[in-house]
């Protein structure tokens, strides 16, 4: 009704495309479920419809993104910088300007959090170059690594370190940092617990369940727990039963995992995987940040596949709108904006 008041469109028999791209992918997927009769149809790009509780494939997914040499650099790193924090040298933190984080395992997720990303939003040779150079020159890899996130990750990014201080997601407000908003959904509702899987873990493996359950009783007190089980039994899960719906994911994208990748008779679904691409690669095009919708397909190493996946998500949308024409109704367009999950 606030959209249709607002595009003066109250009183009339109106249905709406919704968009929506990594959490939002889900929701606008969510609403087409539960709004069938106000919507046309929707797209999920890196739609995150399964709550998962300990989401290892996360992990295994950036080793298979990285490739041999690089995944090796990354896992050495972070042996590395296991050591260094066992030994007692916290000067290590200082190397990644992230002195404030006094927990282990908080620098240990900011480590595994600027890792991803190059994956996951379709940048990787900004991480493994470096790294692969170095460790082929035998020079300081974790001085590489650091190097890469402070230039890269904190600053073309520009990811906070502080978001990940546990005691500045208890303190600070909902209306001061998203950060907060964020952790409450993953530790009330979705999970997602990016926990290192028992071998060949890129992360390291202090990042487990038991530092998401602290994390999430320390930042929000007692009481608060994720119950995927509901959560999926309430949405559906990768079993939802909504029509209309595009799912498009990226092949190296980790958050593919936890989307709608099989479709059957009795749960037919439109699935487009984008190959060789990364996060919502098919709204956001390359390279690729968070709020670049839109962006240039030509750009991206796949530009062929990419434009394959856009144009058979248009042509679904042109579809299913003709459908709506056809039925009598007066069409609108509405578009979620997009939450990407690098937290």
């Amino acid at each position: 009704e606030t959209l249709n008041a607002k595009y003066n469109r109250s009183g009339v028999d109106n249905s709406w495309f919704v968009f929506g791209g990594s959490y939002s992918g889900a929701l606008s997927a969510w609403f087409r479920l539960k709004f069938p009769h106000l919507t046309c149809g929707s797209l999920a790009s890196s739609g995150v419809v399964l709550a998962v509780y300990n989401f290892t494939d996360f992990d295994k997914q950036i080793g298979e993104s990285a490739g041999p040499e690089c995944k090796e650099a990354l896992q050495e790193v972070t042996r590395l910088v296991d050591g260094q924090l066992q030994s007692g040298h916290n000067s290590v933190k200082e190397l990644f300007g992230a002195k404030l984080l006094e927990n282990d395992g908080d620098f240990l997720y900011l480590l595994a959090d600027a890792a991803a990303i190059a994956f996951q939003y379709g940048n990787p040779d900004v991480l493994c170059s470096p790294l692969v150079e170095a460790k082929k020159n035998g020079t300081d890899l974790v001085e590489a690594f650091a190097h890469y996130v402070n230039d890269y990750y904190v600053g073309t990014f520009r990811a906070s370190v502080a978001s990940y201080d546990q005691n500045y997601l208890k303190n600070t407000t909902p209306a001061e940092s998203s950060y907060r908003l964020w952790w409450y959904q993953v530790c009330s509702e979705v999970a997602y617990f990016q926990v290192a899987p028992k071998n060949d873990s890129v992360r390291s493996a202090k990042i487990d369940t038991r530092y998401h359950l602290d994390l999430c009783k320390n930042v929000f007190g007692e009481g608060v727990y994720p119950d995927v089980s509901m959560t999926n039994l309430y949405y559906g899960g990768t079993r939802i039963a909504g029509s209309k719906i595009v799912f498009a994911n990226g092949s190296q994208d980790p958050w593919r995992h936890a989307s709608k990748q099989k479709s059957s008779e009795e749960l037919p679904s439109y699935l487009i995987e984008c190959s060789n691409c990364g996060h919502c690669t098919d709204i956001s095009g390359c390279p690729q940040a968070p709020s670049n919708i839109g962006g240039d397909s030509s750009k991206c190493s796949s530009p062929e596949a990419v434009n394959k996946v856009r144009k058979q998500i248009v042509d679904h949308i042109d579809l299913w709108l003709s459908e709506c024409q056809d039925q009598g109704q007066n069409l609108g367009c509405t578009a979620i904006l997009s939450l990407d999950l690098f937290f």
